[in-house]
C-alpha cells in the first residue's frame, strides 16, 4: 500500500512530492515505533547502580500480583505512622507529629480496606506497636543489628569498587535516637521477611523557624535514591501519589523539596543502605505550623482529604496499568 502511494504521488508531481511523502513516511514509522517500545510499566530514572543491589519488587509484578488478587495472594500494604507512640516527631504548640501521622495512617487505612485486593498493615495503633513487629523486633535485636552492619558493609564495599556513589542528602534531618534505628530497621527486614509490596510512611514536615517564624510550607514524598535497587518502582509510585496530593496541596517550598519528589539515600524508613525490597515512600503531607493545621476544622478537613488522595492514587497506580497486563 505504502508503495502503491508512493509511485501515484511520484508520477503526479515528481522528486518534490517523493521528498514530502518520504518525511511523512519517516514520522510515520518512527511515531509507531515508539508507540510500540511505549510501556505502561516503564520506570523514568535511570537505575544503573540497582543492578549491584539485589533486586527488590518491581511495577510489573505487583501489577500482576493485583490482577490475581484476592483469590491468589493480596497486596500487602504497610502503613507507617511516623515516629515511636509515645516519642519523637514535629511539635508546635500543642500538636505532636506522632499522633498527627496516626490520626492520618488510621483514615488512609479505613479507605484502603474497602478494596478486598489489597491487605493492610499497620506498624502502630492507639494502644501503641504492632504487636507482631514489636515482638520480632525485641526478639531479634542483635540479628537486625549484624543484617544493618552487613548491608551497610556490602554498600560501602560497592562504594570502594566505584560501583555506588554515595550521595549527600539534599535535605537535613535529625538523627534518630538508638532505640527508634533498631525500630526502623527492623520494620525494613520484617517487611521483606514477610514479602510486604508496599510500605507507606506517614509524616508531617518541620523545619528550623527563620527570625523564630516558620518558613515553608506544602507536601514532599521521599524514595530511595536512584542507585538503590526499589527506587525506580518506588519513584513510579510516587508519581501516581504527587498527582493527586497537588490537588489539594502545593509541593514544599523548602528547596530541596520542591520538586515534590526528593531521592534520599540515608533516610533509614525508606531503606538506608538498600534495606528494603518494598516500594516504599515517605510523605511529608504538610508543615506542621501551618494556619489550617492550627484549627481543628480546617486540621481534619485537610486530613479527610490527604487520606483520600493518598488511597486513590494507591489504588490508581494498579488499576491504571492492570489493563496492559
Amino acid at each position: 500500500m505504502i508503495e502503491l502511494i508512493f509511485v501515484i504521488l511520484y508520477n503526479k508531481n515528481g522528486m518534490k512530492n517523493k521528498i514530502i511523502f518520504g518525511a511523512i513516511t519517516f514520522v510515520f514509522i518512527t511515531s509507531f515505533c515508539v508507540f510500540l517500545n511505549y510501556n505502561p510499566f516503564s520506570l523514568k530514572t535511570n537505575n544503573y547502580g540497582a543492578a549491584f543491589f539485589s533486586m527488590g519488587a518491581t511495577v510489573k509484578d505487583l501489577i500482576v500480583k493485583y490482577s490475581l488478587a484476592p483469590a491468589a495472594s493480596k497486596i500487602k500494604i504497610l502503613i507507617v505512622p511516623g515516629h515511636e507512640p509515645d516519642l519523637g516527631g514535629a511539635e508546635y504548640g500543642s500538636l505532636l507529629e506522632r499522633d498527627l501521622n496516626l490520626e492520618l495512617a488510621e483514615k488512609i487505612q479505613n479507605n484502603l480496606t474497602k478494596n478486598d485486593r489489597f491487605e493492610i498493615i499497620m506498624a502502630r495503633d492507639e494502644k501503641g506497636w504492632n504487636p507482631t513487629i514489636e515482638n520480632y523486633v525485641n526478639k531479634n535485636e542483635t540479628k537486625i543489628s549484624s543484617w544493618k552492619s552487613q548491608m551497610k558493609n556490602e554498600m560501602l564495599r560497592l562504594v570502594n569498587n566505584g560501583k555506588v556513589s554515595l550521595v549527600t542528602p539534599q535535605v537535613y534531618h535529625a538523627n534518630a535516637i538508638p532505640h527508634a534505628v533498631l525500630f526502623l530497621y527492623g520494620i525494613n527486614k520484617w517487611a521483606s521477611e514477610n514479602k510486604i509490596d508496599i510500605v507507606l510512611n506517614v509524616h508531617f514536615n518541620d523545619n528550623p523557624k527563620y527570625k523564630g517564624k516558620p518558613k515553608y510550607e506544602g507536601y514532599s514524598i521521599y524514595v530511595p535514591e536512584k542507585q538503590y535497587s526499589n527506587s525506580a518502582s518506588s519513584k513510579t509510585l510516587a508519581e501516581n501519589l504527587m498527582d493527586e496530593l497537588s490537588k489539594i496541596k502545593d509541593k514544599s517550598t523548602m528547596p530541596g523539596e520542591n520538586q515534590g519528589i526528593v531521592e534520599d539515600q540515608e533516610l533509614i524508613a525508606i531503606g538506608s543502605y538498600n534495606t528494603s525490597d518494598s516500594l516504599n515512600v515517605l510523605i511529608e503531607y504538610a508543615y506542621i505550623y501551618e494556619d489550617f493545621m492550627q484549627a481543628t476544622s480546617t486540621r481534619n478537613t485537610f486530613l479527610e482529604k490527604a487520606a483520600s488522595s493518598t488511597s486513590k492514587a494507591l489504588q490508581d497506580f494498579f488499576t491504571s496499568r492492570t489493563m496492559f497486563i
